[in-house]
């Protein structure tokens, strides 16, 4: 297991992220700080991986990893064998490759995610983790 240790103080904010990207049905503020990106994600309702994200990942299913927290909205995650679950307002999720994703209700889905954000709303990013 490899260790990540922070080794310098590093502040940013989303109201100036580092890079802004308007995926269809979304926008996902980036901030870097230190080796580490993280992502603050706004799905709008109606949005979903397999109608919005589909076109450009170029991959059946959505393979990022996700490591994040729920700030408002709730989001459906479902995978090929039948699992379901979904997330709400104040969730911590953890969520591996294969699955597909969508928006329930009329209310945006916002987190902030650690694991995967630098590649959400990339085009033709195929799954693949890169820093922004």
């Amino acid at each position: 297991m490899t260790a990540n240790f922070v080794t310098a103080f590093s502040v940013k904010s989303f109201d100036v992220p580092d890079k802004k990207r308007y995926p269809d049905k979304a926008e996902v503020d980036l901030v870097s700080v230190n080796d580490y990106s993280v992502a603050r994600l706004i799905l709008a309702p109606g949005w979903q991986w397999s109608v919005s994200s589909k076109p450009t990942e170029q991959t059946e299913f959505c393979e990022h990893n996700h490591l994040g927290f729920c700030i408002s909205g709730t989001l459906e995650i479902a995978t090929p064998d039948g699992l379901r679950t979904i997330i709400r307002a104040n969730d911590t999720y953890a969520i591996p490759p294969g699955h597909d994703e969508r928006v329930v209700g009329s209310e945006p889905f916002v987190a902030v995610e650690f694991l995967g954000a630098a590649s959400f709303g990339r085009p033709s990013s195929r799954g693949q983790h890169v820093r922004m």
